[in-house]
């Protein structure tokens, strides 16, 4: 096989990344493909200042593309097509390059189950699993939860849960290898944005998991696309390893089936090994895993 070299494209084609985002992330949240590929389009305009677009080259023959993004400390890879995934390695090794001459601290891809290119561009070369999207189908039937019963937040429950979230998610993002400035920084940004009116944020739901009247944990599920999504859920400290994680997570999608939401999606760290058993043993599916490489 020729060696490979990468040459950045004049006229980079953001189109086609808008494609690939909307066959790979949007149109399974959106369903409609109106929809989805306004939200594709809608995320090319937010990363493209960030992103750049490199041809994969092969004795002067264009081979690939990809979309490198910087993310932080981190440059990502948002797209990687080729002809053949057995360059994946030579090109995963030229990006490494290409990322620390940026001076970024980590290379990171997102790979999908049964893609043969962005499987091989992490095999073997020194990748851990950072965070894993998973997806539950609410068109079926789900079983029944006796357990834990949910009831929304009141401002006082909302106002101590917000103030603990924002550092454990921050502590989350550390101990998947970002630095913990720029992890607390993306935290305080993202519940920003995503809560600008706290507790009475439309689209979102904030409740409290009860046992007999006593309260075991929280969760909180977004509801602004037509997939549902957790954006938190967790089992307060003294009532641990009684299973009340599943049952939060299984009233939660009954509550989010009966708001007609199709399916469920979430977000688990790579580290947290036991929660991904969990939503795996609740039927949850992986559709993208991320992965990072120190540099």
């Amino acid at each position: 096989m020729p060696d490979l070299t990468l040459q950045p494209v004049a006229d980079p084609p953001f189109e086609e990344l808008a494609e690939h985002l909307v066959h790979r992330r949007f149109l399974a949240e959106q369903v409609d493909p109106d929809r989805a590929r306004e939200a594709a389009d809608t995320m090319v305009v937010r990363v493209r200042e960030r992103t750049a677009v490199l041809d994969v080259l092969g004795e002067g023959e264009r081979v690939g593309r990809v979309w490198l993004v910087e993310q932080g400390d981190d440059r990502s890879v948002l797209r990687l097509a080729l002809d053949d995934p057995d360059r994946a390695p030579a090109v995963r090794a030229l990006l490494e390059v290409v990322a620390r001459d940026a001076g970024a601290r980590r290379l990171t891809a997102g790979v999908y189950p049964g893609d043969p290119v962005t499987e091989a561009f992490v095999a073997d070369g020194g990748f851990e699993t950072a965070a894993v999207q998973m997806r539950l189908d609410l068109g079926q039937e789900l079983p029944a939860e006796d357990v834990v019963t949910l009831e929304p937040m009141d401002a006082a429950a909302y106002d101590l849960w917000e103030a603990d979230e924002i550092d454990a998610y921050a502590e989350a993002r550390t101990r998947s290898g970002e630095s913990p400035e720029h992890a607390l920084k993306v935290s305080r940004e993202q519940h920003a944005e995503l809560l600008p009116d706290g507790l009475a944020t439309e689209h979102h739901q904030f409740f409290v998991g009860r046992v007999d009247g006593l309260q075991v944990g929280t969760l909180w599920v977004g509801t602004e696309r037509p997939i549902a999504f957790v954006y938190d859920v967790a089992v307060d400290e003294d009532h641990r390893r009684r299973g009340y994680g599943g049952g939060l997570m299984r009233a939660g999608a009954l509550w989010a089936q009966q708001q007609g939401s199709h399916a469920l999606g979430l977000n688990v760290f790579g580290y947290n090994h036991g929660a991904r058993a969990l939503y795996e043993g609740l039927g949850y599916e992986t559709v993208e895993l991320y992965q990072g490489k120190e540099l």
